[in-house]
Parts: C-alpha cells; sequence; structure tokens
C-alpha cells in the first residue's frame, strides 16, 4: 500500500467513525433518559397552586376579553392532561358579554370541540351560545408550563362541565383500573359526575374525549401522535 493511499485510508476512518459518534450522540438526545423525565416531574409537583389573577392573565392572552372565569362555579385546575410534562390549565369558563361572535369565528389560539360529539369537516361548524358554560384547557409550554407567555394550544370544550370536577393522574388512574378496558390515556385525566353518569374527560391525541366506565367500548384504532410522550397502557 503506497503512502498516499494508506493516508487516505486512515482519513476515510477517521470521518467514519466521527459521523457515528455524532450519530449516536442524536439518537440519545432525542430519548429522554428516566432520570430526565422523573426531574420534570418532580418540577411539576412543585409548581404554586393557580391563583385568579393568573388565570384571568393565561385567558386574556389565548381568548382576548372573549371569555371570563364563570363567577357561579369559579373552576380552574392544574395537571398535565396531554402527557408532555408541562402543566396545563382547565377553566370554566363563560363567553363574556357581546363577545360570543368573536369566539365563533375560532381564532387560531383555540379549538372549539364538542365532547359529545365527534367533530366532522363536513358537517355544520360548531358555535357557541350566549353565557353557554364551556371548558377551556390551555396547554402549558415549557417548565412554566401554562403561565409562559408562549402556551396559546388551547382546547373549548362544550358540554363537557358537570360537578364535581377533580383532576385524577394518569398512572393512579390506569393503577387503580387494572384488566378493565381502557382508553389510551396520555397524561393526567379530569373527573367528574356529567349527565348523571360518573366518568372521566381524557385528552385523547386529537382532541378530548368522555370516558364512561360503564358503555365504554375500546378503540382498534392506534393514534400516533408526533413529539408526545408515550401514551400510559393499561397494565
Amino acid at each position: 500500500m503506497s503512502g498516499r493511499t494508506f493516508l487516505s485510508a486512515i482519513i476515510a476512518a477517521g470521518i467514519l467513525t466521527t459521523a457515528c459518534s455524532k450519530e449516536n450522540k442524536t439518537q440519545v438526545e432525542a430519548s429522554p433518559s428516566p432520570t430526565s423525565v422523573q426531574a420534570k416531574q418532580q418540577q411539576l409537583q412543585k409548581l404554586p397552586p393557580p391563583e385568579l389573577v393568573q388565570v384571568q392573565a393565561a385567558l386574556k392572552r389565548v381568548f382576548k376579553n372573549s371569555v371570563a372565569v364563570d363567577i357561579d362555579q369559579p373552576t380552574f385546575l392544574v395537571g398535565d392532561f396531554n402527557g408532555d410534562l408541562s402543566q396545563d390549565l382547565a377553566v370554566v369558563v363563560r363567553p363574556s358579554p357581546g363577545k360570543v361572535a368573536d369566539l365563533n369565528e375560532q381564532y387560531p389560539s383555540w379549538l372549539l370541540r364538542d365532547v359529545s360529539h365527534t367533530t366532522d369537516p363536513r358537517g355544520p361548524q360548531l358555535q357557541v351560545a350566549d353565557d353557554e358554560v364551556l371548558l377551556a384547557i390551555i396547554h402549558g409550554f415549557g417548565a412554566e408550563g401554562w403561565r409562559d407567555l408562549q402556551a396559546t394550544q388551547t382546547y373549548l370544550l362544550k358540554d363537557a362541565v358537570g360537578s364535581s370536577l377533580t383532576v385524577q393522574p394518569g398512572k393512579e388512574f390506569t393503577a387503580a383500573n387494572a384488566g378493565k378496558a381502557l382508553p389510551r390515556i396520555h397524561g393526567d385525566l379530569l373527573s367528574e359526575v356529567r349527565h348523571g353518569a360518573s366518568g372521566y374527560l381524557y385528552f385523547n391525541g386529537p382532541t378530548y374525549s368522555w370516558y364512561d366506565p360503564k358503555t365504554f367500548k375500546p378503540d382498534t384504532e392506534m393514534r400516533v401522535v408526533h413529539g408526545r410522550v408515550p401514551a400510559m397502557k393499561p397494565r
């Protein structure tokens, strides 16, 4: 082997080694370690409880002045509902006086959905009625969650507010219902009594759905949601 050929072989080997090293580094960075996930979960638990003035500021950031906290039942709860390790906010709201037309324009900042019906793009557009009770869920962004100024992805849910609304941690839910037919759970759930039935609001990937333990039938379709923490499967 000539000196020139030998030198070329060494350079090629060095380039290959560097490329492999970079590829391995990328693969490691793309998959967060269990320690990293645990640290983020602990960080979520340390966040202070929401205050009314903070909730109002978050609503104004997303909806401008189109909705307000429902004064008849001032309810706001926090949890990681979409399973991305960032704290979300759920608030019972009503349209502000004279602002229902703004809500029905459906600004890009939020998605209007009806928990009782599957949204059909070919069907009539959903509408908010005057003085309708709605549930707004603002998805968090980063370590500050729903408080972050960039947290604007929001679902505005019709027919979603019942009584006894509380947060049910996703892991506790799946552990307590082991062996039962369950939907795919991505994060925490909202437990409540709705239309006389006890059940849960949960994020299924595209939107929020209602889970009634007495009437639920497993969906055979497997949904894959890009960029989300893998759903917690029933054990």
